[in-house]
């Protein structure tokens, strides 16, 4: 048997010797091939083969099919010759334990290679033009394989998975190939590996994405992946052994760690063209290659600490992952200049948003830091994990919007204060719906939840549905009741407060019950305002619906009062609190005035009064909530207030909005008035930003004869009709309304500051904008 073994391998080198355009001279017709240069036989008498090495010998020709035969073979080294055609199948060389063949002109690989070597420990195929091919899963059988390397070899396609099952990989050598995609989290498993080398992909996707699996690498000692796209920050290399680290050429992010600029054994690092950001790392006694673009990204021309604002954004970003396209912009020291997402006031962070950016990862508690943030805007991205409960604690926030994520666990309880959009989320049990009129359903989480959903629509529709017939067939019974508190309250304590059914009428003929007759408001003058619709609630009622008052329900303060944000049985509501303190009778008057025409005239286009009340020398009005603040901060105060500019569709809108309103207060009402203060902060704005009409204060009957506007100039300065303010004489009327709502168009077409008047006490700043 062993003869003829050797007969069989001396066979197969002779077939080798006729393929070759050029043996070795060594090598004749005949004799033992034992003695042929570069062939080693095995000792003890079998004579079987056991290495070829014929590298760099310029040798030119192809290899012998049956050079799997060779049973014996363990090594074999084909390297810096000019070998071409197909490389034959070595199937059956179970003792093989190296093969190089880098440099050749090798044009494929056969579909069993490296079937059935599982003595292999080196395997070199660098340099070869070989067809597009990827790594075969049957390398795994090759266990003990400790170098694979297969620089420009022309594999392709996404990184090879399989090699995370090869635990003995000491070197893993594949630059220069067309490999894509990102680095598979299995090579974390490859701890033995010293030498990592995937820079230089040629294809145009490259090698991308996270390259924390490294890092567990713990006995790397050189990693090569320049030349990639490889993206996100550098990871923790506590307790690793590196001594040479390239990453230039890539699309890195974030801040340096400390754990790379403090491994002891590092002696080269590269970290050229990528998108780093905070403070530059400090290097010490390491050759250290930054071009100046990439110096010129970090907060400061050396190490040091950056800007505590530009550390905290940062920390903002870490938990996003560190973005490739923040890191575009978010780099230096200002974050006020050209940061992506960021707008700034008095050097100072007033607006965050980064809706529809993409993001993937969490919210970081660092937001709460950015405490002069008024507006901050998360939603449309991929962010999972909870809200951190401290960003309730952001003193300005006004805007709050994360809705169409994938965040889970409860919303916080911000302020009432605060505007809240969080719908498109899976979180669990909540009470985002008493925050914001605007803050839609949470996601359901499961089908039952959305069936069970849909069948109570369906009876409430039921409900509704049999109510408003009930009503067509009582429409001429008696429209209203009562509704009092659950607590007894003395009379003299009773808030006496009227609120307007929705389908009330225009014309004040609505029959009122008797219990209404009389109202023990303390004024007589104010009787004859209760003729219809009224309504009395305790004092408790209206105290509970803005929590006493509490100043962080305010949602604007005028000349004659503050309003407040109310919930009255679940629905908001705005309550102007008039300033007892400068009530006087000019204050009782336009109370009076504002009240009786909103008892006369309702229109889509005014805001309307849902009740009063008096108390003492109190007077309240409850007016429906407006959700999107007013027309002013929308044109003036951004910055302030959040909202983003008014497209131009939407001002045309508003001004529409704004037009039939006023067209009805002066002539399609039962009763012609003029406004007399029409201006951008007395026009609301709800959800859907179509436009209301408030403040009637200073409105006036147009046949009014009995109170003369010669007595005073009433209006904002700035907004009067020059003719108004300075000859005061009646025909005046018909300039006002022009002129205050040509002056209020003109805001929808300029960009500068709005003006204030508050300090003008002369009727020459009427003429200011003559």
């Amino acid at each position: 048997l062993a003869a003829a073994a050797k007969s069989a391998d001396e066979d197969v080198i002779f077939g080798l010797a006729k393929l070759l355009s050029s043996p070795p001279s060594s090598w004749g017709a005949g004799g033992d091939v034992c003695v042929f240069e570069g062939i080693t036989c095995e000792r003890g008498g079998s004579g079987r083969v056991t290495s070829i090495d014929l590298g760099d010998m310029g040798l030119t020709g192809t290899l012998p099919t049956s050079l799997s035969s060779l049973t014996a073979l363990k090594e074999l080294h084909l390297q810096g010759n000019a070998l071409h055609g197909d490389f034959p199948s070595l199937a059956g060389c179970t003792d093989l334990t190296r093969l190089v063949l880098d440099g050749n002109g090798f044009t494929s690989l056969p579909s069993d290679f490296l079937k059935d070597l599982p003595s292999l420990q080196y395997l070199s195929l660098e340099d070869l033009p070989l067809k597009p091919w990827s790594v075969p899963d049957a390398i795994v059988g090759s266990s003990l394989l400790e170098t694979f390397s297969a620089s420009n070899a022309s594999i392709a396609g996404a990184f090879p998975a399989v090699l995370a099952n090869l635990s003995s990989l000491r070197s893993l050598r594949l630059s220069y190939n067309n490999l894509t995609g990102g680095l598979p989290a299995g090579l974390a498993e490859l701890i033995a590996l010293e030498s990592l080398q995937l820079n230089n992909q040629i294809s145009d996707g490259k090698l991308s994405g996270s390259i924390a699996v490294v890092a567990a690498m713990k006995n790397l000692r050189l990693l090569w992946i320049q030349s990639n796209k490889f993206t996100g920050p550098i990871p923790d290399f506590s307790n690793s052994q590196l001594e040479a680290f390239n990453v230039r050429d890539n699309r890195l992010t974030g801040v340096v760690p400390a754990s790379l600029y403090e491994i002891k054994t590092l002696r080269n690092v590269s970290l050229t063209n990528n998108l780093f950001q905070g403070p530059m790392p400090d290097f010490r006694g390491v050759n250290v290659d930054l071009a100046a673009d990439t110096v010129s990204r970090f907060c400061q021309s050396r190490p040091g600490p950056c800007d505590p604002l530009v550390t905290t954004l940062l920390s903002v970003a870490a938990g996003f992952g560190y973005p490739a396209e923040l890191a575009e912009t978010w780099n230096g020291n200002t974050p006020c200049g050209n940061w992506i997402g960021i707008v700034c006031s008095n050097g100072d962070v007033s607006i965050f948003d980064l809706h529809n950016r993409g993001l993937s990862g969490t919210i970081s508690p660092a937001i709460a830091n950015l405490t002069s943030v008024g507006k901050l805007d998360l939603s449309n991205n991929h962010l999972t994990g909870v809200i951190p409960d401290t960003l309730t604690t952001m003193s300005n926030l006004k805007i709050f919007i994360v809705s169409n994520n994938s965040l889970d666990g409860e919303l916080p309880k911000f302020k009432p204060s605060v505007k809240v959009l969080a719908n498109g989320n899976q979180f669990g049990k909540s009470d985002s719906g008493s925050q914001s009129v605007s803050a839609g359903a949470l996601k359901w989480k499961s089908d039952a939840g959305m069936i069970i959903g849909i069948l109570v629509a369906v009876v409430l529709l039921v409900i509704i549905v049999g109510l408003f017939v009930h009503h067509l067939r009582k429409k001429n019974a008696e429209k209203f009741r009562p509704v009092s508190s659950k607590e007894s309250a003395d009379e003299s304590e009773m808030m006496k407060i009227q609120v307007v059914e929705t389908n009330w009428s225009v014309n004040g003929n609505t029959a009122v019950p008797a219990d209404y007759s009389q109202v023990s408001a303390g004024s007589a003058n104010i009787t004859h305002l209760f003729e219809s619709h009224g309504m009395q609630l305790p004092i408790e009622v209206l105290l509970k619906a803005t929590d006493n008052f509490n100043e962080d329900f305010i949602l604007g303060k005028g000349g004659f009062g503050v309003v407040f944000k109310g919930n009255l049985n679940g629905r908001l509501v705005a309550v102007k609190r008039c300033d007892s303190g400068t009530m006087g009778t000019k204050g009782q008057q336009e109370f009076m005035a504002e009240i009786d025409v909103l008892t006369k005239v309702r229109h889509r286009h005014l805001v309307g009064l849902l009740g009063y009340c008096t108390h003492g020398y109190e007077r309240l009005l409850v007016y429906e909530y407006m959700s999107d603040g007013t027309l002013r901060e929308h044109l003036c105060d951004l910055q302030r207030s959040g909202y983003t500019p008014l497209t131009w569709t939407q001002r045309m809108t508003i001004a529409l909005d704004v037009a039939r309103g006023i067209e009805y207060l002066h002539g399609l009402a039962q009763e012609t008035f003029i406004h007399r203060d029409l201006k951008p902060s007395n026009i609301l704005l709800d959800q859907d930003l179509r436009a209301k009409v408030s403040d009637f204060g200073l409105v006036k009957l147009a046949n009014d004869t009995d109170k003369s506007m010669m007595t005073r100039v009433a209006g904002t300065f700035g907004y009067l009709a020059p003719e108004y303010a300075s000859m005061c004489i009646s025909h005046c009327l018909s300039f006002i309304l022009k002129y205050q709502s040509v002056f209020v168009l003109h805001k929808f077409l300029v960009s500068h500051t709005c003006y204030s008047f508050s300090g003008v006490t002369s009727l020459s700043a009427c003429f200011l904008f003559e």
